[in-house]
Parts: structure tokens; C-alpha cells; sequence
């Protein structure tokens, strides 16, 4: 009999090559581990027996006892005449952390089996777990596995030890068809590279590790009963009925119209419907949408793709990747992220064991090749959808709304079949009840009414504290009534505009509030009426009778755009309490919202916006309650502010919050608070509208979007900032729509790239733009100048951020450009970025001409073509995973550099190739 060492190896196919190019991507993980299977029994089982059972099995198919060698350059297979299969397993406290072991512990592609059996004897009953390869096995062959188990097993139990019966010989799998082949070209053409994926989830992460979790929810009793409904009246399988929902609640999530679902297709052929072995061929089924179309129309077009694609399903995924364009260097398939699969009788059918019944149990193996793949697991007593996930990119909380979605959908399709695709409701229940709940009403007052209160309470409470003495709420009161009259002698009143450009203090306050006690709005801008300087404001006029605030109509406006009424709502949702507000910019919210709640305003010195020591003592001496500050101010001082910042409330506003930033002073014990500025007031408070402002986020379509979509903000008006809704009906705003960017078919939010960068510990703050003209990310840092910088951020940002959000260069500033609002200057960083040249961000030393050649000329060989350059992006070019793999496997052997698979996605052109070569042998 041969030894394993003797036995033929025969090379892979291309199909059991793509697993492997998983394998090399996220080693050691077990990624190609089959969903595990456990039978729960009532009772002992016997160990003897079991492992005679599971030895008759693997003596009967040679599937089980087919293994693989992988080397550095290629993978072959091969069918050893017999190896044993020791059952694992023992006494167990815990079988459910034994049985999980069992099924994720990855397999060793070095010729050893990709079959695991263990019994654990637990304390209430006995679990038979099976955990195999995804090479020698799919989800057919686990049903057929576990019935001939419990038939072995009740036969040796029963002392009946028949032949095992003849060798069942692995199905060999025949080559596409021409005509199959052919349908598969025209179905692709002209068909992109992978999408940015959907409008919810996360940013992809630096490195992937096909992490995957999975949620299983059963159908409403409408959904099902409708699901039953339409067949009838669509004249569609379920299956198609089911599947057409998907694509439209893919489409609804921004999967856009032109879309590819994978579908897996058990290829066995009649006689070989026993076959042990890995049969199945995911096709992607290309639809496109037409939002006016009705789901009656849509769901017969899915129909007869779905069996056209059935009758052609002899053709792998694998095979068809090179006719697919790509313009990314994604690590995945241009074909499809998002996945449907069907399994007849709700998955795995009960059996039993020597006489027991037996409980057929999934065990989840963690990892998941696709965003996101619903399962569709029938049967008459309760019909399930399973939802498999990218940990990665999708959370838990996401994955449910999604499901309830879908189940709104189907019932929504079923009410109206005829009515347009895009008239459709697919919310669900939790969408309704957060986003249709009524939102604060308006107030009544305005803030005049309310800062008139406190002075009528409390005049001589301080109003404005400055380093020259205290303002007292009366004295800035007659102040203001001072400047109403000067405004009324130069002929400045109502349905004016006045522009106050006095400093931040006594005078500034006054002219503001004297202007709208005019009944004039105030603004900054010096095309006014009337333009008020410190020089004109006078405090000598004595006025006889206090200003009448109640006679200013909360409808009239108080800054462009801005009535009185919406002035007083934006700033009533901010808790205040009784210490002091710090005054550090001046914007017009910050003034309103200490003098609205009656407490002081503290003005500070423009050293404070940057000087975090001058800022403490600030906050001490003072007993400051509540800071409102930019993020750029925040950032420049936090790391300074220490143990002066806790116990305070910190309110970051006017732009959105970096998540590092907020973390750095919640670690100082501040209470932060965020405020969203739009049109000069705060529109938001901690993500909620403010009172009497409605809010919706929406589709390019101007479709409203539930909750964790993301979409355009509209306040009444466009905005031109991505939000979503959060599940508490708070918004999350990621920033104007111009910095959501796709690039290499990877969703990048700019604000993402500059809180990663945040992080590094040398990075004060971080503003990323693109470079004019090209794809290259470029990032301007607040850092201190040390040499080296630029490739220690490159370093860190290889760690954190996927390929296609990592900056090309990265230019040192002391601080950054700021706006008059204090804000990042966004054109002046553009200018930096334009003016930039190309700055090292790998280690110091130039990849030698040599190595670059080699490259180039490696991209020629494998691409086929003539035109390469040391900037030819290898998957841009014609290349994709099958490739890659060759590309890296030719490097090593060329240079002896062994580089992981994930290297050619992440450094995708001759001259990053060769730059990581380089830095490898030094």
C-alpha cells in the first residue's frame, strides 16, 4: 500500500485555489472552515463505536481522506489509501467552548486531514462534533455525512459490521461548457469593479480578517404568508420571490442599480447527488433596478435570470474573475461582496443516534468571505432568514435592522405589486418609531424675553467678566438700550441689518443686543446698514425707561436667516447649570448661552485658543462650568489641560467631534457635550435637532433614509453633510459631503483618515484633502518636527487604515490653518496640499532601479502587457486575487522576499512592490 509520501498529487483547480488564496490572506485563521455541525444527545454514547462509525465513512468516500500540500508556489492534492481519524474529545464541563474549539482550530494544508470528529460527554447529555474543510466539503455533504453517521453508528452498535460498502470515489467536476462560459461573458459585460458596498457599516480595516458573526431572525407570520401569496400570483418559486426582496433592500442601502448577488448552486449531477466533496459554484446573478418599475415586473425578470443562471451554473466563480474589470486593488472578488442562499427544509434535518434523538446543532465558525449573506431556511413549522456577516464592516445592531427590513419589504411588495419599485415602504418598526415620533415643538420666547428675566431677577448678578472689571446684567442692559437709540438716531431699525465688529466683551455684547432690541438683525459681514466698532458704542446715554424685549416678534430675524424664535431654541437644549460660561470665540450661540441662563461670561484672552497652562488656570480661577471651543481649539490644548478640564462640561462645536479627541478628554473626566453648527446657530445638541427643527436624512433621490443609513442632512434645506440617524433618534454628522471620497472601490471619510492619524501620539491634529488632479491623499499634521515623521505616520497608518485611505505624503505644519470661526481652513489646507511635493513616507533609502525593473517586468509577464511603468497599479491594469497570488509567489522566488498575499492589494504598483522588498532584505 503507498505511503502518503507516494501517493500521486495531482495540482489544484482553480476553484480549490481561490480557497487557498484565502488561506494566505488571513493565515492561522480557519477561514475555510465549514460551518461546524454538533448532534446533541440525551444520554452516553459510545466511544468505541463512534469511532468505528466515523472510521467506515472515511474508509467509504475518498473525499474524507483527499489532503492538500501547500508551498510557497503551488497547491496539490492527492487521495491516500487510508489514514485514521482519532476521535477527540473527553468528559467536558463546558461542551459548547469544547465544541467551538473543535470547529474554528484551523486546518494545515501539509497533507494532513480536513476531517475532525469529538464526542464530549457533558453533564446533561453528549455532543458528536463535526468540523471539515471547506476543500472536501459544503453544506450537501454535511447532511449526507451526518445521515451516514447515525446509520454506521446504529450498525456497529447493533454488532452489524457489514463491508462498508464500495469506495465512493470523488466526483470529478467537468470543465465549463462553451455555451456556459459564453452566457457568463455577455451577463458580465460592461459590468464594474465592486462598489464602495452599502450606506451603513463601518470604514473597511487596515488589514482583513474575514471576522464574521451571524444573527438569525424568523419571519413575521405576514411576511410568510405573503411570501406564499405571491408565489401563487407571481408564478415564482419562493426562492425568487425572496430573492428579488434582497436585491431591492441591497438597492435601498446603496448597493446602487446595477448590482451583482452571489448565489451558491449545488452542481452535482443526478447520479452524483451523494457526493462527499466541495460542489458548489457561487454565480453571481447581475441584476439591473429601475426604481419605476413594479415588483411584479422586477420579480419575473429575477425569475428567469435565476433559472437561466441555474442552468449555467457549471462555470466557478473563480473562472469568471478575469473577465470582470477592476479598478481597485481590493483584497476582494469583483464580483459581488453581498451573497443569497436557499436551503430546503430549514438547513440540517433531525436523526438520531442508537435510538436517541438528536439534536442537530450549528456552531458558527467566525469568519465570514462577504459582507453580508442572507440564508433562507424554510419549513412549515417557522421559516428563518440567517444573516452572515463581516464583522468588519457590519455591527450586530445593523444586522437587525436590516433583517426587520427585509420582512417589511416582502409585506410591502405583497400589498401592492403594481406599484412602483421605489413607492415601496421597507422600514421597519424600529425606523417608524424612532424617525415618525414628533420632534420638541418650537418655543414661544426668544432670547431677549428670557436675559430681560434675569435682569428683572437678579440685576446685579455679573454678566460679562473680563480682565478690566465685571459687567452686571443691569449695566449691560442699559448698555444695550444705549445702543438701540444710536441705531434709531442714525435711522437703523426694524428689517435692518447691522454688522458688529467689536471684540469679544462688554461692547460686543451691548451692540448685539442693542441691535436686535432695534429690531434689526445682526451679522458679521461689512456690507451692512450700519456697522458697529468698539469706537461707537457708548455707555454714557442714560435711558429713562428699560427697552420693551417682548416687543421684538420671536418670527423677526436675529442673524440671516435666523428668526429670534429659532436663535432661542438653538441654544435652550444645552445644560448649563450655575457656574460660569468661558467665552473663547465670538460666535453669537456662545454669548446667548450664558446670558440666557443667567450666569456669567467669562471672556478669555486669544492666547487661551492655544495656550492649554493659560487655559487651566482660566478654568480654576474662575470656576468655569461649561467650555465651548472648536475641535482644532480642543485638539491644541486637551493634552495640556490635565486635571483642570474634569468635572467641567466640554462642548465641541461648530464641526463634528474626532472620536480621539473626545476620548482624550473624557479620560480627563470632562463632561463632553457636542453642538452642530448650520447658518450661524446650533442646529444640533449631542446629535439631536434642536426644538422646533425638523430633520430628515436622504438618498440622492431625496428618498428619506431610516435609521444607520447614511445620507444627506436636509434641515428644512440642503446642507451638503452626510449624517445618520442614530437608534436613539440622535443624529451622527461624518461632515460635508465633498469629503466622502471612493477611491480603489473603498469607501474613505476624510474625518476617519484624520482621527486615525489623531491617534498617533506625536499628531496634535491632522487635516487630509486629495491632491488636485490625482487620487493621492495628502495629510497636513500639527506635529513637532522630527526627522523621520513622515514614514513613522506612513508606518501607522499601514496599521490602521485600509489601502486606499492611507495619505501619499504627509506635510509637517505648526499649527494648522484656521478659519476666523477657529475652525480648519480647508481651502488654505487644499493650497498646502497643491504646493506639496512628493514626500518620502517609507523608510528613507529609494527601492534600486533594479528591483522596480524586476517588478515591472513581473506585472508584464502575469498582466500581458507591454505598457507597465513603475506606477501601474496592478489591478487597474487587468490583474485580480489569481494573480496576485502568482505575483507575490514569483517575487519570492526572484528575490527570495516572502511577501503576504495582502502586500500586492495594499502596495499594488512595481514601485511600492518594490519599496516593501527592499525594506525587508535590509
Amino acid at each position: 500500500m503507498p505511503t502518503a509520501e507516494e501517493t500521486p498529487r495531482i495540482p489544484a483547480t482553480r476553484k480549490e485555489e481561490g480557497l487557498w488564496l484565502l488561506e494566505r490572506l488571513v493565515p492561522g485563521e480557519g477561514v475555510n472552515n465549514v460551518p461546524g455541525v454538533a448532534l446533541r444527545v440525551a444520554g452516553r454514547l459510545d466511544r468505541a463505536v463512534l469511532q468505528e462509525a466515523v472510521a467506515q465513512l472515511v474508509r467509504r468516500y475518498d473525499a474524507l481522506r483527499t489532503v492538500f500540500h501547500a508551498d510557497d508556489t503551488r497547491l496539490t492534492k492527492s487521495v491516500l489509501p487510508s489514514f485514521p481519524i482519532p476521535l477527540e474529545g473527553a468528559e467536558c464541563e463546558d461542551v459548547d467552548a469544547a465544541l467551538r474549539e473543535l470547529i474554528t482550530r484551523p486546518f494545515t494544508l501539509d497533507g494532513s486531514p480536513l476531517l475532525r470528529v469529538g464526542l464530549y460527554h457533558g453533564p446533561e447529555h453528549d455532543s458528536v462534533g463535526v468540523a471539515v474543510h471547506h476543500l472536501v466539503f459544503d453544506g450537501t455533504s454535511m447532511s449526507i455525512f451526518l445521515e451516514e453517521l447515525a446509520a454506521a453508528y446504529d450498525a456497529v452498535l447493533a454488532g452489524d459490521l457489514p463491508d462498508a460498502g464500495p469506495p465512493v470515489p470523488v466526483w470529478p467536476e467537468s470543465e465549463p461548457k462553451p455555451e456556459s462560459l459564453a452566457f457568463w461573458r455577455e451577463h458580465l459585460r460592461d459590468f464594474g469593479s465592486g462598489g464602495p458596498g452599502l450606506w451603513c457599516g463601518g470604514q473597511e480595516s487596515a488589514q482583513p480578517t474575514l471576522r464574521g458573526e451571524q444573527l438569525v431572525r424568523p419571519f413575521s407570520a405576514a411576511a410568510k404568508d405573503v411570501v406564499t401569496a405571491l408565489q401563487k400570483e407571481l408564478k415564482a418559486p419562493d426562492v425568487v420571490v425572496l430573492l428579488a426582496a434582497y436585491y431591492l433592500l441591497l438597492h435601498a442601502h446603496g448597493a446602487g442599480t446595477d448590482l451583482a448577488v452571489g448565489f451558491p448552486v449545488n452542481v452535482r449531477s443526478q447520479q452524483a447527488q451523494r457526493a462527499i466533496g466541495y460542489h458548489v459554484n457561487i454565480v453571481p446573478l447581475r441584476v439591473r433596478i429601475d426604481p419605476a418599475e413594479t415588483f411584479r415586473t422586477f420579480s419575473r425578470r429575477v425569475r428567469d435570470l435565476f433559472f437561466e443562471a441555474i442552468a449555467h451554473a457549471d462555470v466557478p466563480m473563480d473562472v469568471l474573475l478575469p473577465e470582470v474589470e477592476r479598478a481597485d486593488s481590493s483584497w476582494r472578488t469583483t464580483l459581488f461582496r453581498h451573497v443569497f442562499n436557499y436551503l430546503p427544509f430549514g438547513g440540517r434535518a433531525a436523526t438520531s443516534l442508537g435510538g436517541a434523538a438528536a439534536e442537530v446543532v450549528e456552531i458558527d465558525p467566525g469568519h465570514s468571505k462577504f459582507d453580508l449573506e442572507f440564508v433562507i431556511l424554510p419549513s412549515a413549522e417557522e421559516s428563518r432568514v440567517k444573516a452572515v456577516y463581516g464583522a468588519e464592516v457590519l455591527d450586530r445592531g445593523e444586522v437587525e435592522l436590516l433583517l426587520e427590513r427585509y420582512d417589511a419589504l416582502l409585506v410591502a411588495a405583497a400589498s401592492a405589486p403594481d406599484r412602483p419599485l421605489r413607492e415601496l415602504d421597507g422600514w421597519g418598526a424600529t425606523d417608524h418609531a424612532v424617525l415618525d415620533a414628533p420632534g420638541v415643538p418650537a418655543g414661544t420666547g426668544t432670547v431677549l424675553t428670557a436675559i430681560a428675566r434675569h435682569v428683572s431677577e437678579n440685576p446685579g448678578a455679573p454678566a460679562i467678566v473680563t480682565d478690566g472689571g465685571t459687567t452686571s446684567y443691569r449695566d449691560l442692559w442699559r448698555a444695550a438700550a444705549a445702543v438701540t437709540t444710536l441705531l434709531a438716531d442714525a435711522g437703523t431699525g426694524p428689517g435692518d441689518v447691522v454688522a458688529v465688529t467689536a471684540p469679544r466683551g462688554p461692547d460686543f455684547a451691548a451692540a448685539v443686543l442693542g441691535s436686535w432690541l432695534a429690531g434689526a438683525a445682526v451679522t458679521e459681514a461689512s456690507d451692512a446698514k450700519k456697522v458697529l466698532d468698539a469706537e461707537e458704542i457708548s455707555y454714557a446715554v442714560t435711558v429713562a425707561v428699560d427697552p420693551d424685549a417682548a416687543a421684538v416678534s420671536p418670527d423677526s430675524p436675529a442673524l440671516p436667516g435666523v428668526t429670534h424664535r429659532e436663535l432661542a431654541d438653538s441654544v435652550r437644549p444645552v445644560a448649563v447649570g450655575s457656574r460660569p460660561v468661558l467665552w473663547l470665540s465670538t460666535a453669537v450661540p456662545e454669548l446667548l448661552l450664558a446670558l440666557t441662563n443667567g450666569v456669567p461670561l467669562v471672556v478669555a484672552p486669544d492666547a487661551a485658543r492655544t495656550d492649554g497652562h493659560l487655559l487651566a488656570g482660566l478654568l480654576t480661577g474662575h470656576d468655569i462650568g461649561v467650555v465651548p471651543a472648536t475641535p482644532l481649539v480642543w485638539a491644541r490644548v486637551a493634552e495640556q489641560l490635565g486635571e483642570a478640564v474634569g468635572g467641567r462640561t466640554a462642548l465641541i462645536g461648530a464641526e463634528p467631534a474626532p472620536g480621539p479627541l473626545v476620548r482624550t478628554l473624557q479620560a480627563l473626566d470632562a463632561e463632553v457635550h457636542t453642538v452642530f453648527s448650520a447658518g450661524g446657530r446650533w442646529v444640533l445638541a449631542d446629535g439631536v435637532p434642536v426644538p422646533g427643527l425638523g430633520a430628515d436624512v436622504v438618498a440622492p433621490d431625496g428618498r428619506r433614509l431610516p435609521v444607520g443609513v447614511r445620507g444627506e442632512l436636509r434641515l428644512g434645506t440642503a446642507t451638503g453633510v452626510l449624517a445618520h440617524w442614530r437608534p436613539d433618534g440622535s443624529l451622527h454628522v461624518h461632515g460635508p459631503l465633498d469629503r466622502q471620497l471612493v477611491s480603489g472601490g473603498t469607501r474613505v471619510d476624510l474625518a476617519t483618515v484624520e482621527d486615525a492619524l489623531t491617534a498617533h501620539t506625536d499628531v496634535v491634529a491632522a487635516a487630509v484633502t486629495l491632491r488636485p488632479g490625482t487620487e493621492d491623499l495628502v495629510a497636513v499634521v500639527q506635529a513637532p518636527d522630527k526627522p523621520q515623521l513622515a514614514a513613522e505616520l506612513a508606518r501607522h497608518a499601514e496599521a490602521v487604515l485600509p489601502p486606499a485611505a492611507r495619505p501619499a505624503c504627509y506635510l509637517r505644519v505648526d499649527a494648522l490653518p484656521e478659519t476666523a470661526a477657529h475652525e480648519v481652513d480647508r481651502a488654505a489646507v487644499a493650497e498646502l496640499a497643491t504646493a506639496a511635493g512628493p514626500v518620502a513616507v517609507a523608510p528613507a533609502e529609494t527601492a534600486p532601479d533594479a528591483t522596480t525593473a524586476a517588478v515591472v517586468a513581473l506585472f508584464g509577464q502575469l498582466l500581458k502587457r507591454t505598457d507597465v511603468t513603475a506606477d501601474t497599479n496592478f489591478f487597474a491594469g487587468g490583474g485580480h486575487s489569481l494573480l496576485a497570488a502568482q505575483l507575490v509567489q514569483r517575487i519570492q522566488k526572484q528575490t527570495g522576499v516572502r511577501l503576504k498575499l495582502s502586500a500586492a492589494f495594499a502596495h499594488p504598483t512595481p514601485a511600492a512592490l518594490a519599496q516593501l522588498i527592499t525594506g525587508s532584505t535590509r
